[in-house]
């Protein structure tokens, strides 16, 4: 009991901590914050906006071919991961994994360990894409701060080291199933047969998706996604009239990102903030002020990556009848006539 309540009060401490530090380095320059707001551009946000949507689009394009032996319709992938993404931003724990889950469980009939798969190595693309965004806008940023250099160098060996490992697993998936049969023989059935099920789903998944070209598509739209979604940082430059260019928006875009993977509050507040406004106030010559800095993170972090997608989220779930506790959960069991009512609703 004491331990679930550490894990569900240390990333909000953490959050609420790095918060009171950013608010501690703005001193008197809080206030400053809303006429920082009014003098920005407002008329470009609306293109970041878009822009990050194409981007998730991608990712949805991604998604379809971590699900090879499943047709699924496009835009049923992608209104499964903006609730993901919603949900991650309202709810604790990142439970936006489970609610993507649950959601192709419902409409697809997709096994929970299939999806689970899927979402491993998406986790395992998206870190090696932003490593190779941020050590090439290491090399073309005038004056990058030293410490993100030795950021880059960890976090790229650790994805790197994670994508040996799936790609081990995806071809010797026979391991993860005996590995699941030795655990779950020796459990109580109503566990060990789930358990077994499960790891069968998601060593079939990752085996069908280690084709080399198929590897290659994916880390391609990989980039793209992560290169769109980065130029709406590019984009709330020019909205503030900062020393914009696009290495420097690949720079701070991948720190704030890669600050995501550090325990938080829902819609990583705290640690998202931190990261963003120092990195962008350390990697310019020109001395940005701190309330600048910080009303640039609000319209990047709040106005256009967050609202728009709870927003977009919470109509698809309103769309779908569906409530946060349902989608939260691990996928139940569906009859025939459901299955079938829910994939012609999908």
């Amino acid at each position: 009991m004491i331990a679930r309540s550490l894990r569900f009060l240390i990333p909000f401490a953490i959050s609420a901590g790095l918060l009171i530090l950013l608010v501690y380095f703005l001193g008197d320059q809080l206030s400053a914050i809303p006429g920082d707001l009014l003098k920005a551009d407002w008329s470009l946000i609306p293109a970041a906006i878009a822009l990050y949507f194409v981007g998730i689009w991608v990712r949805s394009v991604r998604w379809r071919l971590l699900l090879p032996e499943h047709s699924v319709k496009l835009f049923t992938l992608f209104r499964a991961l903006v609730v993901g993404l919603t949900v991650n931003d309202v709810v604790p724990l990142r439970a936006g994994e489970v609610a993507r889950a649950y959601l192709l469980a419902r409409w697809c009939r997709i096994p929970y360990g299939t999806t689970v798969a899927s979402l491993v190595v998406e986790r395992v693309l998206d870190g090696l894409s932003l490593a190779v965004l941020l050590l090439i806008a290491l090399t073309l940023v005038p004056s990058p701060p030293p410490y993100l250099l030795v950021g880059a160098v960890g976090a790229t060996a650790i994805f790197v080291t994670a994508a040996t490992l799936l790609a081990l697993a995806a071809w010797r998936a026979s391991a993860i199933m005996a590995l699941a049969g030795f655990v779950g023989r020796r459990l109580p059935r109503r566990f060990g047969t789930p358990i077994e099920r499960l790891a069968s789903s998601f060593a079939r998944a990752l085996a069908l998706v280690h084709s080399p070209a198929r590897l290659a598509r994916m880390l391609g739209l990989s980039l793209l996604a992560w290169g769109l979604e980065l130029g709406v940082f590019f984009v709330v430059m020019l909205s503030f009239r900062l020393p914009a260019s696009y290495q420097l928006a690949l720079l701070v875009g991948s720190a704030a990102n890669f600050s995501t993977l550090v325990p938080s509050s829902p819609g990583y507040a705290g640690t998202f903030d931190f990261a963003l406004t120092r990195v962008l106030q350390d990697a310019v010559a020109i001395p940005i002020p701190t309330a600048t800095a910080a009303a640039y993170d609000v319209v990047v972090h709040y106005a256009i990556l967050i609202l728009p997608v709870v927003v977009v989220g919470m109509l698809v779930l309103w769309r779908s009848h569906m409530t946060f506790g349902q989608i939260t959960h691990t996928p139940e069991r569906f009859t025939p006539q459901e299955a079938e009512a829910n994939r012609q609703a999908a």
